[in-house]
């Protein structure tokens, strides 16, 4: 055996001695491990979370808890260290306490700590005496500089009653503390459609947590993000930059990655991971800058629920890769961008995770390149006892890693897969690969968020970024991309999106191409932007993306109801277009923007059809003047639209433009895209648009062979008076039914869709309503035909998260988007194809669902006027939503005040727990490919207020309880759809239906 393998299978027993002996306290052989290692800093003393393990702590949970929480300290790194509590005094049994955090002189410390009003503990407040609880998470700091670890001071920095403040991080220099809150300070005064609410995350389920800042005394509370699910974990690197975990979930992406913003909120950017393997990136941290692994980030690496935040250890080379596959050079390894810090590699996914998880790591910066981590053993239950995974057989093993498997097959194992984790502090070296134990905590806790309390190198302090005053006072921003044919290996703006439909007239290639000038450059070939801005060249004429498309995003407001119903089937949730602006030759866009915003882009082609799917948010704070290289272009190196390439003038290039009716010299200035000068020439093309308008001011003609581009002109002109969109909010049954209604004369006859397509069994456009409440055309659009075997007659049924749901084909209108298929949702649906007449991206299996029309039915490509299929087209391409307006009064979301929060605590959750959230209902993340969770949008994880707060999005009716999908759906079988039996999961008349349904009576009659 080489000495690599010897060294493999010693971490390997390692980790199985861990599962097989760390069952409530610490162990005899951690024990004796820890006394060898006292040379290796075990006089270190640390802080942790004592919780309990009951929480249902999932990365989509922002602020999970329950009582029996503290903070502890420990005077040494080692098990027989005395340790000592320092919150109990406060919490009294009934609180709970996370997320210590050190300041940069290893004397102070900040946590978060919840505990009720019910308790008696007071704190001194400007020297007024107040009670210390107010029944919500708030941030604390404990000041050990004059009292040493177990005397030191408190103070209360954060006191809300309606709020929830965690994770809290010092700023550098003395500038007060990062943390991330369910506040939402600026953006809950003013979120979309002119509406002041609380914005719920995009499963509907908790109020989103954003990052804030505050001064060190606990003032000036200003929010710096508005991501429309959580924002977490917020550290600070070396170079005073913030990064954070960010739960990026537009569409099918659904994932958290890590990121980086400045402390005012501005240049917010992904800083790795956004393509790269392992669902969540959680609690990411900074190596040892003076170690072995400086550069390097460590997280935990795990799913989107499941594992009570257990995963893998990742060390990423955040300073040499944006992704695992991604180098910022060509003389770096192509892969390489992460590994497992174990030698033996944990689950990163769901089920049994054989060599247990870790959780929370706390990366040393001692010279020793040691990390702090919570670690649980794999355990199971064999016929209700505990026993380690060191002990399953390989069928046991087979039987719980089955991913086809029943959970009614699953839940009658004496196996099972659902023992708490019981998480203890271990010192991990991974240059020996031992893990050490350090506090083990006792039965029905654990120990989670170790911190080592020293001294460590303070980060350098990030000047604020230099903005606009006059766009500040607007709440403005602006953003200009470079080019956005600036792409990354993945084309996203490139040839993988592009469609023979999209050469023009005389073009043989949309996109000409060079070999890239900069040698650090990992691209083999980029776009030739000097070709496709010179008037005088055919490519000018050929460029494909003529406007970007702006919109934001319409969260989920909190505490109402029907908000899954009003949404529909799709993965999208709502959303409102702010405007349009038209790409120039060289592909670059400059635009004045709503601040402290959500905000989408997407460009498209000359038919108002998008090109790709924008599935994350940006943002700008006012007055940032924010500028990208380009549209998912690398996150490493220089613009493609830099240097040579943007000085570069053609002759054929007009040097004034037309502005005010007035001939103005528009002179190229060093180092300016085509955008830049026309903006600057003309501000008011900064403005957003709400029609796509488009004339080429470039081109001069008066040269031989130059000749413009055409001009585009998409409006609502050509939409009845009565349908169209007003705001930028397009809703299904306004705008898009009545396309299918409308009389269309050709000769004698009425070429009105509904004329034709009012078949049930085939196609049915009417306006007629469907069993979900939602018009008929709409479900006959969206929801593909079960798909049947052929041998049975019976519809094929596939068993997914352990539920058997019915196979269905192609829906002629596709909205399946993720971060690794985000083509533009309008030129992939089967309805475009048909109604452009056009071969675009439809897949195959949807042209043969859905053929041509015949010979003998009117061309359809010709049916729609142009501002039809702009609309039709801008509906498709944001989701096929059937509201974008939760505030519409056809929506039906509403508050409904009397569904007590308490009685669904106590009766309904139970029920929802048993009969729901141990099958399909669970959170499941994104993967590479696009998968739907549109029929799995009730998402139950046990947190119990996030729990009411979905619940509440499953009911429309409070009144007539069988109209309420929360109860009619697992009251009919089958269900789910694909079951077998005619047992339903909720049978009408059961115990539990009459309970659900006595709840939703008491709703009934309240505004």
């Amino acid at each position: 055996m080489t000495k690599r393998h010897l060294s493999l299978a010693c971490a390997a027993a390692a980790l199985l001695a861990l599962s097989a002996c760390m069952e409530g306290g610490s162990s005899s052989s951690a024990e004796a491990n820890a006394s060898a290692a006292g040379a290796q800093g075990s006089d270190t003393p640390i802080a942790y979370a004592k919780r309990a393990n009951s929480i249902m702590a999932n990365p989509t949970n922002g602020a999970p808890t329950a009582p029996g929480g503290d903070l502890i300290i420990r005077e040494r790194s080692s098990p027989s260290a005395p340790e000592h509590n320092i919150t109990e005094r406060f919490t009294q049994g009934q609180g709970d306490a996370s997320g210590p955090e050190v300041s940069y002189d290893g004397k102070k410390l900040l946590f978060a700590m919840r505990c009720p009003t019910t308790n008696t503990a007071t704190i001194n407040m400007g020297n007024v005496s107040v009670l210390a609880c107010t029944g919500r998470w708030n941030i604390w700091e404990y000041d050990m500089s004059s009292g040493g670890l177990t005397s030191g001071t408190y103070r209360r920095l954060t006191g809300s009653l309606t709020d929830d403040d965690v994770d809290p991080t010092y700023l550098p220099g003395g500038r007060g503390v990062v943390f991330t809150s369910n506040r939402q300070t600026k953006s809950h005064l003013n979120q979309a459609l002119d509406q002041s609410y609380y914005a719920l995350d995009e499963y509907e389920r908790e109020r989103v947590f954003n990052l804030h800042t505050m001064d060190a005394d606990g003032g000036n509370i200003t929010q710096i993000s508005v991501n429309q699910s959580h924002d977490r974990s917020p550290v600070v690197r070396q170079n005073g930059e913030i990064m954070f975990s960010r739960w990026d979930h537009v569409g099918g992406r659904n994932h958290f990655k890590i990121f980086r913003v400045k402390p005012d909120g501005t240049d917010l950017f992904v800083l790795y991971g956004a393509h790269s393997e392992g669902n969540s990136f959680l609690h990411p941290r900074e190596m040892d800058p003076n170690g072995k692994y400086k550069g390097f980030v460590a997280a935990d690496v795990m799913p989107l629920s499941g594992t009570r935040e257990g995963g893998a250890l990742m060390l990423v080379d955040a300073e040499h890769y944006s992704e695992q596959n991604t180098p910022i050079s060509p003389d770096l390894p192509a892969i390489g961008g992460q590994s497992q810090a174990t030698a033996q590699a944990l689950n990163t996914g769901r089920g049994l995770s054989l060599y247990g998880r870790v959780t929370t790591p706390y990366p040393l910066w001692d010279g020793t390149d040691r990390v702090l981590v919570s670690y649980t053993p794999c355990q199971v239950r064999r016929k209700g006892v505990v026993v380690s995974c060191a002990t399953l057989s390989d069928a046991e093993k087979a039987r719980l890693t089955q991913e086809d498997r029943l959970v009614a097959d699953a839940a009658s194992d004496e196996i099972q897969d659902n023992v708490a984790p019981s998480y203890a502090v271990y010192m991990f070296d991974p240059a020996r690969n031992t893990w050490l134990n350090v506090a083990a905590p006792p039965a029905g806790f654990m120990y989670t968020h170790p911190v080592a309390l020293q001294a460590r190198t303070e980060p350098s302090t990030s000047d604020p970024t230099s903005v606009d005053d006059a766009l500040k006072q607007q709440n403005l921003g602006t953003i200009e991309v470079r080019s956005v044919y600036d792409t990354d290996g993945l084309g996203r703006m490139g040839d993988p999106v592009l469609l023979p439909i999209d050469l023009g007239n005389g073009c043989t290639t949309a996109i000409p191409k060079i070999a890239p000038a900069d040698r650090q450059d990992t691209r083999p070939l980029i776009p030739d932007l000097v070709r496709m801005k010179n008037p005088a060249d055919a490519a000018y004429g050929c460029t494909p993306a003529r406007f970007i498309r702006v919109f934001r995003a319409v969260a989920p407001p909190e505490g109402m109801t029907g908000t899954r119903g009003a949404i529909g089937e799709t993965d999208f949730e709502m959303q409102q277009i702010l405007g349009y602006a038209p790409i120039e030759p060289d592909g670059s866009f400059k635009l004045q923007i709503p601040a402290d915003t959500p905000i989408g882009l997407a460009v498209v082609d000359a038919s108002g059809r998008a090109f790709q799917t924008h599935t994350n948010w940006i943002q700008v704070r006012p007055g940032e003047r924010r500028t990208c290289d380009g549209c998912h272009s690398p996150r490493r190196g220089g613009a493609i639209n830099s240097g040579d390439v943007v000085n570069a003038v053609p002759p054929a290039l007009k040097t004034s433009l037309i502005v005010g009716g007035q001939l103005t010299p528009a002179t190229h200035q060093p180092g300016e895209t085509l955008a830049g000068t026309r903006t600057r020439v003309d501000p008011s093309a900064l403005q957003l648009s709400p029609n796509m308008i488009y004339t080429d001011i470039w081109a001069d003609t008066t040269r031989n062979g130059v000749t413009a581009r055409p001009d585009i002109t998409l409006n609502y002109d050509g939409l009845q008076s009565n349908a169209k969109p007003t705001n930028g909010v397009i809703n299904y049954p306004q705008h898009i039914q009545p396309l299918w209604t409308k009389s269309r004369p050709s000769g004698n006859t009425d070429n009105a869709c509904v004329n034709c397509h009012n078949d049930p069994a085939k196609l049915d456009l009417r306006g007629t309503t469907s069993g979900t409440g939602r018009l008929t055309s709409y479900q006959e659009l969206m929801v593909g035909d079960p798909i049947i075997d052929s041998a049975t007659g019976l519809p094929k049924t596939t068993i997914r998260n352990g539920v058997p749901v019915i196979d269905r084909g192609p829906a002629l209108v596709n909205t399946m988007a993720s971060e690794g298929e985000a083509l533009g949702l309008t030129r992939k649906s089967r309805l475009a194809e048909i109604l452009w007449g056009q071969t675009m991206s439809a897949e195959a299996d949807a042209r043969t669902a859905h053929p041509n029309p015949p010979g003998t039915a009117p061309n359809h490509a010709t049916l729609l006027n142009a501002s039809e299929k702009r609309l039709l087209a801008e509906w498709m391409d944001l989701g096929g939503k059937y509201y974008n307006d939760p505030f519409d009064v056809g929506a039906n979301v509403r508050h409904i005040n009397a569904l007590s929060e308490d009685t669904y605590k106590t009766l309904i959750a139970p029920i929802l727990r048993s009969t729901c959230s141990n099958g399909c209902h669970q959170a499941i993340g994104s993967s590479a490919s696009a998968t739907a969770f549109r029929d799995n949008r009730f998402v139950l994880t046990g947190d119990d207020r996030g729990d009411y707060n979905v619940t509440l999005t499953m009911i429309t009716d409070a009144c007539t309880v069988t109209a309420n999908a929360l109860i009619s759906k697992p009251s009919t079988a089958p269900h789910p759809s694909g079951a077998t039996g005619g047992t339903p999961p909720l049978p009408v008349g059961s115990a539990a239906y009459n309970t659900i349904a006595n709840w939703l009576r008491t709703g009934c009659g309240t505004p």
